[in-house]
């Protein structure tokens, strides 16, 4: 009786993890995303039990390594082991596109400078404020404000 019942718990984690994921993709917070990673592994390990929960349904008896086959094939069974592998492709890609947006965002909040100006810290002596972030399309040319600083040891 556990490969009848095995997808339904496969499919309420997949729900759940699609649920997650549209979420994600709405907020594109760090903690969210890493909560998509990690229902993603749940539910690709929920999966993968499903799916050898669903080969029980399949076989008839097992003995010393042999397995023999039922002679009539449940069609339901066999459209459920399709449908479960075709979740865990689904797992493996989302969880490929959820470590590389973690990593996205984890990048993009380190290198995310706030308010009017920030400070660079040149050498031990030397602290730089500037009051505009530099972008990778200013040129040399513009001028920006910038207070140097010489830090005095005492």
């Amino acid at each position: 009786m556990a490969h009848s019942v095995s997808p339904i718990w496969s499919g309420i984690f997949f729900a759940l993890c699609g649920a997650t994921g549209i979420i994600c993709a709405r907020q594109k917070g760090l903690y969210v995303i890493l909560c998509y990673v990690a229902l993603s592994i749940v539910t690709l390990i929920v999966d993968c039990v499903n799916i050898q929960l669903l080969r029980l349904g399949v076989v008839n008896i097992m003995t010393d390594g042999q397995a023999y086959l039922k002679e009539e094939k449940d069609v339901l069974v066999l459209i459920a082991l399709i449908v479960s592998s075709i979740e865990c492709i689904l797992c493996l890609l989302s969880l490929s596109v959820g470590i590389r947006l973690s990593y996205d965002a984890a990048n993009r909040k380190f290198r995310k400078r706030e308010g009017a100006f920030f400070v660079q810290v040149l050498s031990e002596k030397e602290i730089v404020v500037v009051s505009k972030a530099p972008s990778s399309k200013q040129s040399g040319s513009r001028h920006e404000s910038v207070q140097s600083f010489d830090q005095t040891s005492t």
